[in-house]
């Protein structure tokens, strides 16, 4: 796992080609797809963006990605396959900090592919990310924000700044935000269970089935002593975080 800080310039488009895979290994894929979905019934296979080429420096970094689809996302997370057909994706991940100090994550809902893991606010890129071919990362950020806690990031009350910290580099490619509010932790739980109430109501399953707060001091005692599945990167990033002295709360 590598984690550097953001560089000056991110750019990150589609190539027109969708992702070539032998027939072989599609079938593989689609196999594994339908047993898939014989468990988990409430999954769809949506179509994702795989990096077909990047390069990165301190200055500047650039993707290229091609389409393919969710099945093809698990199967290269669960499967030993050759790494010229692996897909790997690039997301957006937002690190929500509460004006009292308390880091925001999400446990994944039951009828997600990752039941029960612990991870930041994140998603990958849909369509409505593309201008042209470029694809627009905080507007995926801003999007999936929106849809999993209920917040605009362009709304001054509740959010007071949002910085690019961190590029991560692991079995994917995660751009890192630090988003901070304006609210405190107690404002937050109020906040977000009006808006699950209102999901609920709309009949729609939170992404979330829960969200936990865990202060900046607490950080390491956190880690160490909640067994839960996290998100491979979560604590080098909260750690990361924590070193720095301006958010040594």
């Amino acid at each position: 796992m590598i984690i550097k800080p953001f560089p000056q310039s991110i750019q990150v488009t589609v190539d027109p080609e969708e992702f070539f895979l032998p027939n072989s290994l599609q079938e593989s894929i689609n196999n594994y797809w339908d047993l898939l979905i014989k468990e988990k019934p409430y999954l769809t296979r949506g179509e994702i963006f795989s990096i077909k080429n990047m390069s990165w420096s301190e200055e500047e970094l650039k993707i290229m990605l091609q389409k393919t689809d969710y099945a093809h996302f698990l199967f290269s997370q669960h499967s030993n396959i050759d790494d010229r057909y692996k897909c790997r994706s690039v997301v957006a991940n937002g690190v929500i900090l509460t004006k009292d100090g308390y880091f925001v994550i999400g446990e994944m809902n039951k009828f997600t592919s990752s039941s029960g893991r612990l991870q930041f606010v994140a998603g990958g890129i849909e369509a409505s990310d593309l201008h042209g071919d470029v694809v627009n990362m905080f507007g995926s950020l801003s999007r999936e924000l929106q849809e999993e806690i209920g917040i605009d990031l362009t709304d001054s009350k509740l959010v007071s700044r949002v910085t690019p910290k961190y590029i991560v580099q692991w079995k994917a490619i995660a751009l890192v935000y630090l988003i901070e509010l304006a609210i405190d932790s107690h404002q937050l739980k109020l906040h977000y269970d009006s808006f699950e109430s209102t999901l609920l109501r709309k009949g729609i399953s939170p992404e979330f089935s829960s969200i936990i707060f865990v202060h900046a001091k607490n950080i390491s005692t956190f880690m160490e002593k909640d067994l839960r599945c996290k998100l491979d990167f979560l604590p080098n990033v909260l750690e990361v975080i924590c070193e720095d002295s301006y958010y040594n709360i």
